[in-house]
């Protein structure tokens, strides 16, 4: 489920781990486990990331001697 995002606190490197529902009055809301590469965990709300678009892992390249 690992999903690649900048942290919400500082910007680095992040993984959302988990997803989960916790009742309110009015109905489940979504929840989000987030840690990041500076040790930033944090459970935002889905909604409040839902504009953030997951960054793309970087593919591994040999180097290119010239």
């Amino acid at each position: 489920m690992d999903q690649s995002i900048p942290c919400p606190q500082c910007g680095a490197p992040a993984r959302i781990t988990e997803r989960f529902s916790l009742g309110s009055t009015d109905g489940p809301v979504e929840h989000l486990k987030i840690g990041c590469v500076n040790n930033h965990w944090l459970t935002p709300l889905a909604e409040t990331l839902a504009s953030v678009q997951p960054q793309p892992t970087p593919a591994v390249t040999e180097p290119v001697y010239a």
